[in-house]
């Protein structure tokens, strides 16, 4: 039964992330964190942490991190599986449809009008992870001093991803 629920919810996802994966994790939340409560908050911000130090896209990183931890491997077979279906059979359609029209006005000012609504969502799904990563003193120190690291000097960010999770393993415990 988790098999099938995963599979409609992350196909749900998919239909809707228009923009690339910072755009769904709004609605990866929903789903995961606030729908089905499969986990919490902080679980899904350690979930997108790892999923930004892993290759390929975050959205499809995500979505099988959040399989694997629902249901096993099979899972995150079936998340990863669901939440680039609807994606991929649109792409195609949709490349179709504008290799036979795409000098139309209505096509081209539908897709300038998608634009701020990408926009939008990614700036959503931002907004939801400043809340929760900024809410400690030490995690605001820690984001401070990176940011000024990363205008002031010319330290690679990966170096300064590195050192601010040291720094952090250090304060914390």
């Amino acid at each position: 039964m988790i098999y099938l629920k995963l599979f409609v919810v992350f196909t749900q996802i998919g239909a809707i992330s228009f923009g690339g994966g910072y755009s769904i994790l709004k609605a990866i939340i929903h789903y995961v964190v606030d729908t089905n409560k499969w986990l919490t908050l902080n679980q899904f911000n350690e979930i997108v942490a790892i999923s930004q130090s892993t290759p390929g896209p975050i959205g499809i990183n995500a979505a099988t991190f959040v399989g694997y931890k629902v249901g096993g491997i099979f899972g995150s077979i079936i998340a990863t599986f669901s939440v680039i279906l609807v994606p991929i059979l649109s792409s195609i359609t949709l490349y179709l449809f504008y290799l036979r029209h795409s000098e139309n006005k209505v096509v081209r000012s539908i897709i300038s009008k998608l634009k701020p609504v990408v926009l939008g969502m990614i700036a959503a799904a931002g907004l939801s992870f400043i809340r929760t990563s900024l809410g400690t003193p030490l995690a605001i120190f820690v984001n401070i001093l990176a940011v000024g690291l990363l205008i002031k000097t010319k330290i690679d960010a990966v170096t300064i991803l590195v050192l601010s999770g040291i720094l952090g393993c250090i304060l914390l415990r």
